[in-house]
């Protein structure tokens, strides 16, 4: 009887989707260098992902970000805390997807994977907040590990 009222909640729209899933932690940290524009629009990401708990590995991934009004000036770091299923260590390559930004008054600018709900990311940059704020889209690939 509790499923089907928390399921009955769901549809109503009571109760978040996530709710029912796993609860999300932070399992690592993105650290992207923001580059400069392409000629649609994009600017482009070089990003490094370090697991909580792991001293070593480290991915690093390619992508670009769609939302700046204007062009990146100068070098600009952007990190990223990533949140997914604690249960579970992440597998190789697990961040590279589009990320969709989410609408959530007053909390930090967060990002949901497409293919993966399970994963986002929650902007953690102060001194570019409002890089944050302009981000609507952030595309990553593998682009490899180091041990």
């Amino acid at each position: 009887m509790r499923y089907a009222l928390l399921a009955f909640a769901i549809v109503l729209g009571l109760v978040p989707a996530s709710a029912a899933e796993e609860q999300r932690a932070t399992i690592g940290v993105l650290t992207c260098t923001l580059a400069k524009a392409t000629d649609n629009g994009a600017n482009n990401v070089m990003c490094g992902f370090k697991a909580l708990g792991d001293s070593t590995a480290e991915e690093r991934y390619v992508g670009t970000v769609q939302g700046l009004a204007q062009p990146a000036v100068g070098k600009q770091v952007l990190v990223w805390s990533v949140l997914g299923p604690s249960a579970s260590k992440p597998s190789p390559g697990f961040l590279a997807q589009r990320y969709a930004r989410a609408k959530a008054p007053g909390h930090p600018p967060s990002w949901v994977g497409e293919k993966n709900s399970a994963i986002a990311l929650r902007f953690e940059t102060h001194e570019g907040a409002e890089i944050g704020n302009a981000i609507r889209e952030l595309e990553l690939k593998l682009g490899g590990t180091s041990a």
